[in-house]
């Protein structure tokens, strides 16, 4: 039998009711859900059922919070009976570090419109009638929005939902292929049937990565055991019927919450273990559970009876220790599948109780209007390639457990399953101190450790190691020249007598003349900005583009999905495929001893590319700089790169030549005033709301958004993005932390440095239109604490672009 179907859902676990439910709140009901077994099997029937709203960021928070805002309506909205109780949760802090981060939280909540607020010992004491601060807790951190549901019944109660407007169910339905058809649809194969689908989304939660491969497609899903006790029933807690908070103690590791007349008490002290680590789950595991791993809750329970004296009198009632889906970086993998049109994945989701309502909303959005409301590229699960390796996939996953309750600085340099992609300089760039980070699977310099700045791997919210040896090579930019070796650096070439006006469709900016260069940007259909891409023309109808690293995967989609069907040639990658950047005043001297080519001002302007040879390599030589410095980017074949770097650096030495490394090019650009894609722009933003409404132009043909961002002209903005700095002593500013003027907050900071060339403490970031003028006064919010600020030009280092020309 052949049946045909607008959308196919992969799986009947809370994630994929939740999609088929939004779908059908959507209008979309020409759907099927296939599950394997029964409604619930696999990971959800065993989950502990808990809806924190506390996160470290925007999404995580806005995802909780839709979570338990739909939950607390869905019975009764859906007549279907579900267990759900409301009882906020507390977080104790036992350091000064983790007080610090609760201060930093709280900034991100109120700028996000939520309310997690920080508590004294007493409060917390006061709120729940059996835990006991002791002197070890400093404070703390409330959530007041987390409650437990019973996962089984919210799921049942999402597909009765789905049901009753039309959608169908098929239980005990395997799938046994899925292939892509001729005309661009999908068929689906079961025991019973084949389905014949538009639209595929893969919601198999730990047989993520199995449903990914018979479509042909790679997802890097693993499963981990995670573990909880629910003890025997408690004649105190039948005294006391009244709810009472959650809590978790981040430092001790648990989790603990009232379960009718007992306690459950879950705990991630333990290091990650894979399950089924060689050839994933079996086909026949739906309601099962690992052995009992008992040591594991030991090992933090008497910790916790310190706290929750009561917890000395329960014995065990039951160990519940079951799977759980873990994407390498703990982050679900939600969204379109890379090159695979009309194939999402809703898969590795950690927490999918949590956030199965924001996946459902997501998946709507994106089924029905070809976009979300929240940018969701923190999920997207093209932020991995083939390079997120089965082993690498195990031990990041792994590591990322260990550290689910850790302080998240933000500069923990993850060092599991390392090193992957790699430049030919790789161990010459160890050897002279990089210490190497991983961006988008390519490791790079982070930084270069130093005799006196030893990398210590010391992290903190104020001074690390790094910090000084940064400034050192911002210094050695800034007064002679520096190198950077930016591997994996994103490139696209489109060729073909078509490709300019393909080009100029799917940028909203003008295309460069031959030999010149332009940043552009891609709009979404609603004006929303997609990605930019540092577009150089090489000659009339041969094109290079470079864009972010961890969008490569995405924006190729993007691009692919708007090509011609002749004309053009869109490539991934350039034969050209290494990078090195050389920056600072000496640069043009340095390279002008290396090349026959003419590197003069006039020859070689700011903003032109030229094909040549330096030391002998053929290079695309562009005259762009990200860190606001005299310099270029050269790109050669990574074959050649050693020949180049050794070129240039033997002859540095006549410059005082140094090496910088992600930190300081990040530092510099922040200092430059220049937007950072996945930082200071995405897809909620418009160009009047990122203040890069010049890089459009609205009437040089059609281009995609374009009608939206010609509507959008026509009132003022939401949002001004501005520069401000922070007059007086300050930790580094963080990410979203709250903007303030006159006790309200006004907006939110996407990006912040110590600047070391211009002596500043540095904020780029989002206020309301009109609250703000230039000059005027504000604060920011740091780790908890107001510090004075004010507005100013986002470009605070040379703002006239004079050391650019030069």
């Amino acid at each position: 039998m052949n049946t045909h179907k607008r959308v196919v859902v992969i799986g009947g676990g809370a994630v994929g009711c939740s999609i088929l439910y939004h779908l059908a709140l959507a209008g979309v009901t020409d759907t099927l859900l296939l599950e394997r077994d029964e409604l619930t099997s696999g990971s959800t029937w065993h989950a502990a059922g808990n809806i924190p709203t506390y996160a470290t960021s925007w999404l995580g928070m806005r995802a909780g919070n839709y979570g338990w805002q739909l939950y607390k309506d869905l019975g009764d909205t859906v007549d279907s009976p579900i267990t759900y109780r409301h009882t906020g949760a507390f977080w104790p802090a036992h350091t000064k570090e983790r007080m610090e981060l609760f201060g930093h939280l709280e900034g991100i909540a109120s700028s996000a419109g939520f309310d997690l607020h920080r508590l004294s010992p007493a409060e917390m004491d006061a709120m729940h009638p059996f835990w006991s601060p002791d002197g070890t807790v400093l404070g703390g951190i409330m959530d007041p929005y987390e409650g437990d549901i019973d996962p089984s019944q919210l799921t049942q109660a999402l597909a009765k939902g789905a049901r009753d407007q039309g959608a169908q169910i098929k239980r005990f339905s395997p799938v046994t292929g899925i292939a892509r058809t001729a005309s661009g649809e999908w068929e689906v194969s079961t025991a019973n049937e084949t389905i014949t689908a538009e639209i595929v989304i893969n919601a198999g939660g730990f047989y993520g990565a199995k449903i990914a491969a018979m479509a042909g497609l790679y997802a890097p899903v693993i499963t981990l055991e995670h573990q909880y006790l629910v003890t025997e029933p408690l004649a105190e807690l039948d005294a006391h019927p009244d709810l009472f908070p959650l809590v978790r103690d981040p430092d001790i590791r648990f989790y603990l919450r009232r379960e009718r007349n007992a306690f459950l008490l879950g705990s991630y002290a333990h290091a990650g273990r894979p399950a089924w680590p060689k050839d994933g789950p079996p086909d026949d595991f739906a309601h099962q559970l690992f052995p009992d791993s008992v040591e594991d809750i030991l090992e933090v329970l008497e910790d916790t009876i310190v706290h929750v004296p009561l917890l000395a009198e329960a014995g065990a009632q039951r160990f519940v220790n079951g799977p759980i889906a873990y994407a390498p970086d703990a982050l679900p993998l939600v969204g379109p599948a890379a090159g695979a049109p009309n194939f999402y994945h809703a898969t590795g989701v950690q927490v999918g109780i949590t956030h199965s309502a924001a996946i459902g909303k997501a998946m709507a959005e994106w089924i029905t209007q070809g976009e979300t409301e929240w940018d969701l590229s923190a999920w997207d699960p093209r932020r991995f390639g083939d390079w997120a390796t089965p082993d690498y996939a195990h031990a990041r996953a792994s590591e990322h457990y260990d550290l689910q309750y850790a302080i998240p600085y933000p500069h923990r340099n993850m060092q599991s399953g390392r090193p992957l992609q790699r430049t030919p300089l790789y161990d010459r760039l160890k050897a002279s101190g990089a210490v190497m980070g991983q961006i988008g699977g390519w490791e790079r310099a982070f930084w270069f450790e130093t005799p006196k700045n030893p990398d210590t791997r010391e992290l903190s919210f104020h001074e690390e190691p790094w910090h000084a040896a940064v400034r050192g090579e911002i210094e050695t930019v800034a007064r002679s020249v520096g190198v950077m070796d930016h591997g994996g650096f994103t490139k696209f070439t489109v060729e073909g007598p078509g490709a300019a006006d393909y080009l100029d469709r799917v940028f909203c900016g003008t295309l460069p003349k031959p030999g010149r260069i332009k940043l552009s940007y891609m709009l979404t259909p609603n004006g929303r900005i997609y990605s930019e891409a540092t577009i150089a023309r090489l000659s009339e109808d041969r094109f290079v583009l470079c864009g972010p690293t961890l969008a490569s995967l995405r924006d190729f989609d993007w691009l692919s999905a708007q090509l011609p069907d002749t004309g053009v040639t869109l490539s991934m990658g350039h034969e050209k495929d290494g990078a090195l950047m050389v920056m600072g005043p000496k640069s043009r001297e340095l390279l002008a001893g290396l090349t026959s080519a003419d590197l003069s001002a006039s020859a070689a302007p700011w903003m032109s590319v030229a094909e040549c040879k330096i030391a002998g390599v053929d290079v695309i030589a562009m005259r762009v700089s990200y860190v606001g410095e005299l310099g270029w980017e050269l790109h050669a074949s990574s074959a050649d790169l050693p020949t180049l770097y050794n070129a240039i650096m033997e002859r540095g030495t006549n410059y005082d030549i140094g090496q910088f490394g992600s930190y300081a090019l990040n530092s510099m650009r922040i200092e430059k005033g220049y937007h950072g894609w996945g930082a200071d722009f995405g897809t909620e933003y418009t160009l009047f709301d990122a203040g890069l409404q010049g890089f459009a132009k609205a009437d040089k043909g059609t281009f995609q958004g374009q009608a939206a961002f010609a509507q959008q002209s026509k009132a003022p903005a939401d949002w001004e993005w501005v520069g401000i700095e922070v007059t007086e002593a300050s930790p580094e500013p963080l990410a979203s932390e709250s903007i303030i003027k006159d006790g309200k907050v006004i907006g939110y900071v996407t990006s912040g440095t110590h600047g070391i060339r211009t002596g500043k403490t540095l904020v780029l970031g989002y206020v309301e239109r009109g609250t703000l003028a230039m000059n005027e006064g504000c604060q920011v919010r740091i780790l908890g604490q107001d510090h004075a600020a004010a507005r100013h030009n986002p470009a605070q280092f040379d703002p006239q672009n004079l050391r650019l020309k030069q």
